[in-house]
């Protein structure tokens, strides 16, 4: 009895600290706002906010005429102008405007929540609030919030999408042809948007669609869902006819799209990525014989070798010592400030490059997850600058939601977790505002 009196109680202290840890990450998200934070480089008034007001100011002169102006400067399509423009009633002030972003961004945490409980029913609800509050730790996350930038509007579709797709699978067999076709255009629509508000994150809409033809469906509802995806696609079909590109016409000229960027930026998109998957490593359970049996294998040997083989075309054909100074993630940026040395730098960068591989190929348990790691190595040869924020807080994100490994989380991961991004959020600021 006594033991079981302490176990309730060492139930009941834990749930107490779990839920004063929720609460201070909902005040510290407000008190980031509150103070102007620029925890990403990019923040402030003279930051991609003003870019991002500007562009606001052209469209509201008019959409059409202004689609293929040379000052529109934004790398995505104007979908989010245009529903600033005609839905978002605090347009007329940056300040309100602001405040209007700041509480639509923590629609993120709410959808994650919803997926998190979809895919870890044995976690409290209490957990999967903090789980779900830690993506306000994300550095790009809070100043896309604060300042009034679109990368949060993205992950709110990417969730809703997730959300739609889930509920269509599970429900489709029971319902109605009419709520089926309902959903499905739902799904579609949703997922199709994705690609208006950010062009990387196209590999969603591609996996939902595949999705869709995997189900036990009838071939009519299948080929619906591709008329549906058809008529989607007509507008940005227009843009890039209009633009010559998938990116707006400024975007394209600073950014050389279409064109190899850099030959390093892969290497330092797997150092990002693993970044965001580190603290999970506790979550898997670690055994001797099948770490080993997993990288004593042909797949494993093939994977390495090829990546191998790139670090050294990279060396030797890339131009590290003229590395564009934009992006390139922490791990770069570290690299700058501890080590003068070119080749020094070089050296280590290929030891973490190499130690990433092993730990995401550890990481991950599922071919259709190295699938998605393969996705973002080879998109970042075509994108110049490589910012860390294009996979943060995406990654987490990823991590609860289309990525099919599954975690074993325990409380005391948890804690560990929300302790590592917080440390990493401090790290961000000290470098944005101390540093540089």
């Amino acid at each position: 009895m006594a033991n079981k009196e302490k176990t309730n109680l060492d139930s009941k202290i834990s749930n107490q600290i779990i839920n004063f840890f929720s609460l201070f990450l909902i005040f510290y998200y407000f008190y980031g706002f509150t103070t102007g934070e620029n925890s990403s480089g990019s923040g402030g008034v003279n930051g991609d906010f003003k870019l991002i007001w500007n562009n606001l100011e052209l469209f509201k002169q008019g959409i059409i005429s202004n689609l293929d102006s040379s000052e529109y400067t934004d790398s995505r399509t104007p979908l989010l102008y245009l529903i600033h423009v005609y839905l978002n009633p605090f347009n007329y002030n940056q300040d309100v405007f602001r405040i209007s972003v700041f509480f639509v961004s923590f629609l993120v945490p709410i959808l994650l929540f919803f997926t998190i409980k979809k895919n870890y029913e044995n976690l409290e609800n209490n957990e999967i609030i903090f789980l779900s509050l830690l993506v306000t730790l994300s550095p790009y996350f809070r100043t896309s919030a604060f300042w009034g930038l679109s990368e949060n509007y993205a992950l709110i579709i990417l969730l809703l999408s997730y959300l739609i797709l889930k509920k269509f699978e599970e429900s489709y067999k029971n319902s109605g042809r009419l709520i089926n076709i309902f959903f499905l255009f739902l799904l579609c629509f949703s997922s199709s948007l994705i690609v208006y508000f950010d062009q990387k994150l196209v590999f969603i809409s591609l996996i939902i669609f595949l999705a869709i033809l995997r189900l036990n469906i009838d071939y009519s509802t299948k080929f619906l869902s591709i008329i549906f995806y058809g008529i989607f696609a007509i507008p940005f079909l227009y843009l890039i006819s209009l633009w010559g590109s998938i990116v707006p016409i400024d975007a394209s000229a600073h950014r050389k799209v279409g064109s190899i960027a850099d030959l390093f930026n892969p290497i330092y998109c797997l150092t990002i990525l693993s970044i965001y998957i580190l603290p999970f490593i506790l979550c898997k359970k670690l055994n001797y014989f099948d770490v080993k049996k997993k990288f004593l294998n042909t797949n494993f040997i093939l994977i390495f070798s090829i990546l191998i083989i790139y670090l050294l075309f990279a060396i030797f054909l890339g131009n590290f010592q003229n590395l564009d100074l934009n992006g390139k993630g922490a791990i770069y940026k570290l690299s700058l400030i501890i080590i003068d040395d070119t080749y020094l730098r070089l050296f280590m960068t290929s030891v973490v490059y190499i130690v990433c591989i092993l730990l995401i190929y550890f990481f991950f348990e599922k071919t259709f997850d190295l699938f998605l790691v393969a996705y973002f190595f080879t998109i970042s040869l075509f994108i110049t600058p490589f910012y860390q924020e294009y996979l943060d807080p995406l990654i987490y994100i990823l991590l609860f939601s289309f990525f099919k490994t599954k975690l074993n989380i325990k409380k005391y991961n948890i804690y560990v977790i929300g302790f590592y991004y917080f440390l990493f959020l401090i790290s961000a600021k000290t470098y944005y505002n101390i540093i540089i």
